[in-house]
């Protein structure tokens, strides 16, 4: 079969065209060709080796895709050759999507809907997993509140825009240009702001009477999260999605206790069968997306924290199908202020009613 690999890390050029073996399926596999194959942002972080990876060169890139099933190894259930399926999660630790065959856990396949193309259902996997997980599994995104989602031009970005008007929420999102805008607007945003030309914190006040946003989505953590606390309620609730061009942030203290909110970062694992998510973990230890490097904010070690991470759900639904474990990440930093007597709802309560780039 015909694959796009590389022999060493690096830019576009380090890719080749070849041929390679078609894989067979073993126990627990399904061998799927592929239809459509998406490019995300993590494809371009292995090629250019940007962290380790288990499967070193040389190896077919690619993380998520869609296509039919071919075959079935022993012991699988539920997948059977001819399915259209739709899949994430290749690529780092096995052979990826760029290829005319790929070799997946059965586990890993969602089958696509009729009125889903390939090329749509390819591009749904880590994106929307991703925006679901933290909008609503690390959120708690409720009907009727309003959501900022710093980025929405992008895949995960576009995804959260969708995924929280489908929830009743109220969106504003930043984009880059005006073109990006009146299609972020197209997939259910209520409200867009250009960053490059518009001041973020004072547009958000205006377009919410002064109040703030209940949620934010933030996706450049490192240029953003500073900001992000003028323009979350008392209370709000911000998740940290993308790390940003920096390895670290400064977060100012006064307004960050003030606001009284509580900082999420996004991390899923698989769960060890029998061992309970979350357990030994450090409260203040940074999740997966959140700027490398020692945060300059001191984690609050103690209930609010801990509480919410608790909360946090144990499966997820991949695009309304897909079953997987995950492993609850305890990672986050509450501020609060110790006058306050009461204490605004976390993540995960019953709802009440709800320097930028």
């Amino acid at each position: 079969m015909k694959a796009v690999r590389i022999h060493e890390y690096g830019g576009p050029e380090v890719l080749t065209y070849e041929d390679v073996a078609t894989p067979s399926p073993g126990p627990g596999q399904a061998l799927v060709r592929i239809k459509a194959a998406a490019v995300n942002p993590v494809d371009v972080a292995v090629r250019g080796n940007a962290f380790p990876t288990p499967r070193q060169p040389p190896k077919t890139l690619g993380s998520d895709g869609a296509g039919v099933v071919s075959a079935v190894g022993p012991d699988v259930a539920g997948v059977a050759p001819g399915d259209e399926v739709f899949f994430t999660g290749l690529g780092i630790g096995s052979e990826g999507s760029y290829a005319e065959y790929a070799l997946i856990a059965a586990v890993q396949a969602v089958r696509k809907p009729a009125n889903v193309s390939f090329e749509e259902a390819a591009g749904l996997g880590l994106a929307f997993s991703t925006a679901w997980y933290g909008l609503v599994r690390r959120a708690a995104l409720a009907a009727g509140e309003t959501v900022l989602v710093q980025g929405a031009g992008g895949g995960v970005g576009s995804a959260a825009v969708q995924l929280a008007h489908a929830r009743s929420a109220r969106v504003l999102a930043t984009v880059d240009s005006a073109a990006d805008g009146e299609r972020v607007r197209e997939l259910g945003a209520d409200a867009t702001i250009d960053r490059n030309s518009a001041d973020v914190p004072a547009e958000v006040k205006r377009l919410t009477d002064g109040k703030g946003v209940d949620v934010i989505i933030e996706l450049v953590i490192s240029a953003n999260l500073a900001a992000d606390f003028g323009m979350i309620v008392k209370g709000g609730r911000i998740v940290g999605i993308g790390g940003g061009p920096q390895p670290t942030v400064t977060i100012p203290s006064g307004p960050a206790i003030a606001v009284d909110a509580t900082v999420l970062f996004e991390q899923r694992r698989p769960r060890r069968r029998g061992r309970d998510p979350g357990r030994g973990r450090e409260p203040g230890r940074t999740g997966r997306g959140a700027p490398r490097g020692r945060r300059r904010a001191t984690p609050v070690a103690g209930a609010r924290g801990a509480r919410a991470a608790r909360r946090a759900p144990l499966r997820q639904d991949r695009a309304g199908a897909l079953k997987r474990r995950v492993r609850a990440s305890r990672s986050g930093i509450a501020f609060g202020n110790r006058e306050r007597e009461s204490r605004a709802p976390l993540p995960g309560d019953a709802p009440s009613g709800g320097r930028t780039r």
